[in-house]
């Protein structure tokens, strides 16, 4: 039975006392106030337990959430990580096929070439032309699956010089094509939607130096400006 309970009865039974009797004495009175006075304070000591299981409640409940909470954040790290470590291997991947994609394209560059040279008609030049065509095949199929992965060469030939597409291993100063222009490309580049997998190697277009007025030392069976006027 509850400690509130046990004080309303006490109460109603000295209502109920003082109903009959119509009065009553001070030795009921003390009584009551003796029994209320230990009443209140096991209700004192019932609602100071109380209040002590229900922070210990709170506390656990708290420590509970944030165990929860770190277990969620492990979890999301580890996703992050696995996606690194997943995006990585498929990086590395892609990049492992240029160098054969590359190997496939000098031999055709190479086939060509020699094809032009071989007489028409000849079993040798259809041997070479048939083999051609099985590389490129594969080459094809190459290209189809970095355009799978979002993979796709960068454009180079042409295009004005882009720091963040091309790196210059060279310059042609002939003029054949305006400042900052690529001329020809070295070894091709790609890129993805993470970004550029392999920059494009080229040869950039730059202006072409004004040759000197005389040169500072005639070329032998050359006369220099004083000697010519002397002639004169």
């Amino acid at each position: 039975m509850s400690q509130k309970r046990l004080i309303w009865q006490e109460i109603s039974r000295l209502a109920a006392r003082v109903a009959r009797q119509g009065s009553v004495d001070g030795a009921d009175l003390d009584e009551l106030v003796q029994q209320l006075g230990r009443l209140g304070k096991d209700q004192f000591k019932a609602n100071a337990l109380f209040e002590a299981e229900q922070a210990q409640q709170e506390e656990m409940l708290s420590a509970l959430q944030a165990t929860i909470a770190r277990q969620e954040q492990m979890l999301a790290t580890l996703g992050q990580n696995h996606q690194r470590e997943t995006e990585a291997t498929h990086h590395d991947l892609l990049l492992s096929l240029l160098p054969v994609i590359d190997g496939l394209e000098a031999a055709l560059t190479s086939g060509k070439r020699q094809v032009a040279h071989l007489s028409e008609g000849g079993d040798s030049r259809s041997v070479l032309i048939a083999w051609l065509d099985g590389l490129r095949v594969v080459h094809r199929r190459m290209l189809d699956v970095l355009a799978q992965a979002g993979v796709e060469p960068i454009q180079a030939v042409g295009q004005p010089f882009d720091p963040g597409l091309h790196v210059a291993v060279g310059v042609d100063a002939s003029g054949r094509a305006p400042t900052g222009v690529v001329v020809t490309e070295q070894r091709r580049g790609y890129r993805g939607s993470g970004g550029v997998l392999r920059f494009a190697e080229v040869v950039v277009s730059r202006p072409v130096a004004s040759s000197p007025p005389w040169p500072r030392q005639p070329q032998p069976g050359q006369a220099g400006p004083n000697k010519q006027e002397g002639q004169a």
